[in-house]
């Protein structure tokens, strides 16, 4: 039985679904005035696990992933540029494309934009206002807060103290006081992007467009809807509030979920810190798969940290496991221990047990590093058969279905005659039981970036 934890509520929820085996997620996607970056790979990441998770639980899953390309920042940032908005969401969506196919992340069913879905939001804002949730002003159309209720039933936030008129222009604002927020502004200048409506030339306020996209491609109900833990308020608060202030289907959302943030050394990543990492700096440095892994192994509601030595750690893991694969793939022969699959049965429940506990990474994570631990004894005392190699290779190739961090094709790879010499010279030692110059060559050849693994079934090398 599936259990995730609902931040609307505070508590581990049994997983229902509204339809039996069908999923309607929706996850905030990025605002693209600039390359995404490591908190958004996080999030991305952490979400992804999840949603392959649930398909392979034997869930159809409709996958939602919106882009905003309408915004303040945008209009600012492409100013900046000398270029349109529209110019500046091309040309970052593609690389935020090209990002998540780096980082192993399946393709959302739909990716909508902002711009592509005017005449909706017109339709929407138009709603609350003829039930009298909406007002205008001479800079926009506001949401009444005050006439929805269940405000702050997701973030706790309390109205307080709310004073008539009292409302939010931009997009941003203080996250522990509680406004009429923008649905529809209208221009303050003559080049500021816009578009028709009953109200006049304007565009629509940022929480507006969530609740209108997820509408159209889930229906007035979903499943999930996820996003970084900082959403929560205000931009989730208010797309629940405008979301059940016009349907009847209630509630908008039945699980919400909330992935934690992303430190850079310790602190809040910010430019101004000089710790911010875009997502294709990070590429420049670590091999997407890494960071995969870094996130794979961490709860998504978790605070996580990253930092040059945590991806050393990270480094290092990941190669024990590509040499265990490695290992496990050239296995020849042995003799075949009816042991080995207990242990893959006991390894694969303790994995979707932990899983099925609001998918609880690190526990699964703990069941399959015993197991390795113990496979590679049985393989060093000869008690492992080609067969077990099988059945270890097939349960890795199983989980990897949400976990996509393993690599199952070893790499052709070539080194100098030199480099192959000393190899030879080394194994020649070992078989004379000379382990210091065995040793020796060892380090000589890390140094020169090829590692060693010395197996049962002869002595395996790959490159740093």
């Amino acid at each position: 039985m599936l259990k995730v934890y609902n931040t609307l509520g505070k508590e581990k929820q049994e997983f229902v679904p509204l339809q039996p085996k069908k999923i309607g997620m929706y996850v905030c996607g990025p605002t693209v005035y600039g390359p995404s970056h490591i908190g958004h790979a996080r999030t991305y990441i952490a979400f992804d696990i999840i949603r392959r998770y649930l398909e392979f639980s034997g869930f159809e899953v409709k996958y939602v992933v919106n882009l905003t390309d309408i915004h303040d920042d945008m209009i600012k940032r492409a100013k900046e540029q000398g270029i349109t908005i529209f110019e500046l969401a091309d040309k970052n969506i593609a690389l935020f494309f090209k990002d998540l196919d780096a980082l192993g992340i399946k393709k959302a069913d739909v990716y909508p934009r902002v711009t592509e879905h005017i005449k909706e939001i017109v339709e929407f804002v138009s709603d609350l206002e003829k039930k009298g949730l909406a007002y205008e002003t001479d800079d926009g159309v506001y949401f009444d807060i005050s006439k929805f209720k269940d405000y702050g039933k997701l973030s706790g936030i309390k109205i307080k103290e709310q004073k008539t008129g009292t409302r939010v222009e931009t997009d941003k604002y203080e996250k522990d006081k509680a406004q009429d927020f923008a649905l529809w502004k209208k221009p303050k200048a003559e080049d500021e992007p816009s578009w028709d409506s009953h109200w006049g030339k304007g565009r629509p306020g940022w929480h507006i467009e969530c609740s209108v996209m997820n509408s159209k491609h889930l229906g007035e109900q979903l499943d999930i809807h996820g996003g970084a833990v900082d959403l929560i308020f205000p931009h989730h608060e208010n797309e629940i509030a405008q979301s059940e202030a016009r349907s009847v289907k209630k509630p908008f959302v039945k699980y919400w979920l909330h992935s934690g943030f992303l430190n850079v050394e310790g602190q809040k990543m910010s430019k101004s810190l000089g710790n911010f990492i875009e997502i294709p700096d990070l590429l420049k440095k670590h091999d997407a798969r890494a960071f995969r892994f870094f996130v794979a192994g961490l709860h998504y509601k978790s605070r996580i940290d990253f930092s040059e030595k945590t991806m050393e750690k990270v480094d290092r893991t990941l190669e024990k496991w590509d040499l265990f694969i490695e290992r496990l793939l050239d296995f020849k022969g042995g003799t075949e221990n009816p042991d080995v699959k207990k242990l893959v049965d006991s390894t694969r429940e303790e994995v979707v047990t932990a899983m099925n506990d609001d998918f609880m990474l690190p526990n699964a994570w703990a069941a399959l590093q015993k197991m390795q631990t113990a496979v590679n004894k049985q393989i060093d005392s000869g008690e492992f058969g080609e067969g077990n190699a099988k059945q270890v290779l097939d349960l890795l190739k199983e989980l990897d279905q949400f976990l996509k961090v393993f690599k199952f094709e070893k790499e052709t790879q070539e080194i100098s005659k030199e480099l192959q010499d000393l190899i030879k010279q080394r194994e020649k030692f070992r078989a004379e039981k000379n382990w210091s110059e065995s040793d020796r060559i060892r380090d000589e050849l890390a140094k020169q970036g090829i590692l060693i693994d010395d197996t049962p079934s002869g002595t395996k090398w790959k490159k740093a």
